[in-house]
């Protein structure tokens, strides 16, 4: 099975990053993300921990990596998850993006993810008086879980290794395995 590694793609701030590096549950975890500034705040914020800072040989290695979801620079069948928190309704080509993800991931990998369904942000929207529009919330839109679970297996999942739940209103859980 060789070396575990997960990637936190669209990392942001690197919350999940940190917290998935100091679980030492992996030997390796990659985040990624396409801007330049989140992944300087990422950094910001490991180098500001300790535990973080001061890795020993036997710990996870944890590195950043610039990158467009929808162009991984990684090896076919080299990671073992994937996580995407709040991540899927800010990528401009989704179709890319998921088939990048399923190529990337080992058999039996695991991509796991939240998004929004498209009625938050409507909800949005009219909590800021139409201030924000669909330009400035997110590139996409989703309708419906079932327009989710269609996408991800385009990408090449298997329907039945596909769940998508939504918590309270317009939260979604992904979870999928290659």
């Amino acid at each position: 099975s060789g070396p575990s590694t997960v990637v936190d793609m669209s990392c942001a701030t690197g919350l999940f990053t940190r917290r998935l590096t100091k679980s030492n549950a992996y030997d390796r975890v990659i985040g990624c993300d396409y801007s330049d500034s989140m992944l300087s705040e990422a950094r910001r914020r490991i180098n500001s921990d300790p535990e973080l800072r001061n890795r020993t040989p036997g710990q996870t290695r944890l590195d950043l990596v610039r990158c467009d979801v929808g162009n991984i620079p990684m090896r076919t069948d080299s990671v073992n998850a994937l996580h995407a928190g709040a991540a899927m309704h800010c990528w401009p080509d989704l179709d890319a993006a998921l088939s990048e993800i399923y190529r990337v991931l080992k058999p039996g990998g695991r991509y796991f993810a939240t998004t929004f369904l498209a009625q938050y942000f409507r909800g949005l929207q009219a909590s800021e008086s139409g201030q924000t529009g669909p330009s400035i919330q997110a590139f996409q839109y989703f309708a419906s879980t079932d327009e989710l679970k269609d996408m991800i297996v385009k990408a090449g999942f298997d329907e039945e290794k596909v769940s998508v739940e939504v918590l309270g209103t317009a939260c979604v859980v992904i979870r999928a395995e290659k």
